[in-house]
């Protein structure tokens, strides 16, 4: 009974996963170390790179895909794990004495293969009874000797530890010294013959003074990785909470949407009681309720979808870090609990460099606005999706021309004329770095014959206007509609059905047809900070939303789009000229405002551009009867006043980094800055 204890108190300190090779799955044979201190066999190493690419300078760790540069005689001269080859020594034997098993250990001190009955610590052998007593009867400094019996190893009294563990590492250079100074300029343990030799001017320190601060620096990295591990553990339970609050939100939105619908449905079925002869116009009414409410949880159970999936990333990766960051902490405490102090310190920058990478990354955060969800009642029809909180104590604006109220004052910094054709219709321009704009010109407004033109902006406005560079660009044709310019300089281009994106040297980098079927010709295009890029259609009254790339993202319902459009913090804005309206969605096609610019307008105006500046305001250019005038809005709609009169003909307008407002107007382009 004492020895079965023995075994499970032995055996059970020591993780079966640390004594076997991850590749072969057998016990170590001579492991080597990788940066990314996993271990493996020499001889699977060896296989590995052969079966990888046998000419590569990197070998591939099988476990996390983290890359160890080769040097010298390749896998050979990566570090030996003597930590692990000492283990598998100890436990096996162990496990020969503590199953019955030591009847089988011979004797090796003499030819006899006598049984042997004690194990000589000093001399490292087994002795049979005639090699114990003669042991024994040896000179003064073998009698001095630790000798201990089998049945003592076997019960756990004595310990069987490898020699490995105090095998002390022989210099490369010179084979007969042993590794005994670190080097702290070269970082490496050397012998006193390299000291001197290849050292002398360099920071030397003693192997223990060196181990000590070693140790200190893992172990406040060891610290700071557990600091990070809780953060995570933080991140990931703030996490659900918000997830928990978008499920309640998601809940009591559904609930309030139905039971708006069924208060309004039972009032009509009351009322088809009372009034037989309104029963077909009462149902038909119910129907419209009824499909208005399908639609509403359509579209809140996808937008809920959506939210969700947001949340689900990032706990995922957030998880995903933690176990990650456990693996870690795990194989460095292991090997600073069982390597050598020259282990230690030839693995010292390896260490470092791993719980380096720990402590560097942060925890994935889920913003607060994707837990919000909410439902507006709606006089006429059933309501409206809110995505995110409104001030609740926003007093509704007179819809009354404001112009008097009006405290900003624009004035003209510079007006560029001068453009090589002479029928030039300036319809559309977009800032690029270093104080330049794209310009978009083309003869007569039916024809499809375009140019683009780069224009510097002069630095003061005492600087003569420049004149316009047109611009030669492989891979366009003449029916160009919109341009749009992103942060890094890359030009897209509605040419057509197609979306062309060009770098900063104006080379094509891919292009994309962004509509389907033949009633999806695209009539604009905008581009936000994100560079996400929307697509507007008015035979379809659609915006199609795209990554980058140009894959597709979702197709969005847009009423009133036609040819101006553009881009601010999830928001879409466009202006309808026939109609006179500024419209915005957000990115989910849910409505944000649909403003009547009518009595903001003198009579006969029409909207035609539109852009917003860093803080959200909108500006809208307006057409009139011989001259033109550019209106302020705020980023809720509301008009705010006229801050520009008498601009020609504005058709398209853009801020530029600095600040400075861009008017294409018919004949020039007019950049205007605020005084």
């Amino acid at each position: 009974m004492a020895s079965s204890v023995t075994v499970q108190s032995v055996l059970e300190k020591i993780s079966v996963d640390h004594l076997e090779c991850s590749i072969c799955t057998n016990r170590f044979r001579q492991p080597k170390l990788l940066d990314c201190l996993h271990s493996f066999c020499l001889q699977c190493l060896q296989e590995l790179r052969q079966s990888q690419d046998p000419s590569s300078t990197k070998l591939t760790c099988p476990l996390c895909r983290c890359e160890t540069m080769l040097k010298g005689s390749g896998v050979a001269d990566l570090p030996n794990n003597f930590a692990f080859s000492a283990m598998v020594e100890e436990v096996t034997m162990q496990e020969k004495l503590l199953e019955g098993q030591g009847s089988e250990i011979k004797c090796q001190a003499c030819d006899e293969e006598n049984q042997a009955i004690s194990r000589c610590m000093n001399c490292d052998h087994f002795l049979c009874q005639e090699c114990h007593k003669a042991h024994g009867r040896m000179n003064l400094m073998m009698k001095s000797h630790k000798i201990y019996t089998l049945a003592q190893l076997r019960s756990g009294e004595i310990v069987y530890k490898s020699k490995l563990r105090e095998q002390v590492p022989k210099c490369g250079e010179h084979p007969d010294q042993n590794l005994n100074v670190y080097c702290n300029t070269c970082e490496q343990v050397i012998c006193t013959t390299c000291s001197v030799l290849d050292h002398a001017k360099h920071t030397l320190t003693g192997l223990p003074e060196a181990v000590e601060k070693c140790k200190k620096k893992v172990t406040e990295m060891v610290r700071k990785s557990e600091r990070r591990k809780t953060e995570l553990g933080t991140t990931i339970e703030d996490t659900c909470k918000s997830c928990k609050e978008l499920e309640t939100m998601f809940a009591k939105t559904q609930k309030k949407i139905s039971k708006k619908a069924q208060q309004k449905i039972t009032k009509l079925q009351q009322e088809i009681t009372k009034l037989k002869q309104e029963v077909a116009k009462i149902q038909k009414e119910i129907t419209k309720i009824q499909k208005e409410e399908k639609k509403l949880l359509k579209e809140t159970d996808m937008i809920y979808k959506d939210k969700l999936k947001a949340f689900e990333a990032v706990q995922a990766t957030n998880r995903k870090e933690v176990t990650q960051t456990e693996h870690k902490l795990e194989e460095v405490k292991q090997l600073m609990n069982q390597a050598s102090c020259y282990e230690i310190l030839e693995l010292q920058q390896k260490l470092l460099h791993n719980l380096s990478e720990l402590t560097g990354k942060q925890p994935q955060q889920v913003p607060d606005k994707l837990t919000f969800m909410d439902f507006e009642e709606g006089e006429r029809s059933l309501g409206r999706l809110i995505l995110k909180e409104e001030p609740k104590a926003a007093a509704k604006q007179s819809s009354r021309p404001a112009r008097l109220l009006v405290k900003e004052k624009w004035e003209l910094k510079t007006e560029i004329k001068n453009f090589e054709l002479t029928d030039a219709f300036i319809a559309n321009a977009a800032p690029c770095s270093e104080n330049k704009i794209l310009a978009l010109a083309s003869r007569g407004i039916f024809e499809k014959k375009i140019a683009l033109f780069t224009v510097s902006l002069p630095n003061s406005q005492h600087t003569p206007a420049p004149v316009p560079q047109r611009l030669y660009i492989n891979g366009l044709t003449e029916n160009v509609t919109c341009i749009a310019v992103s942060k890094d300089d890359n030009l897209r281009v509605l040419n057509g059905p197609v979306v062309k994106v060009f770098n900063k040297q104006h080379q094509l980098l891919h292009q994309f047809t962004p509509g389907i079927g033949s009633d999806s010709q695209p009539t604009c295009l905008a581009l936000d900070d994100s560079n996400l890029i929307a697509v507007g259609y008015a035979g379809k009254n659609e915006i199609s939303l795209h990554n980058p790339d140009g894959s597709l993202i979702r197709r969005l319902p847009a009423p009133m789009i036609r040819g101006n459009l553009t881009m601010y913090n999830h928001h879409l804005i466009y202006t309808n000229l026939p109609k006179k309206r500024l419209v915005c969605v957000d990115y989910y096609g849910a409505s944000v405002f649909s403003v009547d610019m009518s009595s903001n307008m003198q009579w006969g105006g029409h909207p035609t551009g539109v852009c917003c500046d860093s803080d959200g305001s909108i500006y809208v250019a307006v057409v009139g009867y011989l001259t033109g005038d550019i209106l302020h809005y705020s980023p809720d709609g509301k008009y705010i006043g006229c801050v520009i009169k008498g601009c020609s003909n504005p058709y398209g307008i853009t801020f530029t980094s600095g600040g400075d407002l861009v008017v294409a107007a018919n004949k020039s382009v007019q950049v205007y800055h605020q005084v």
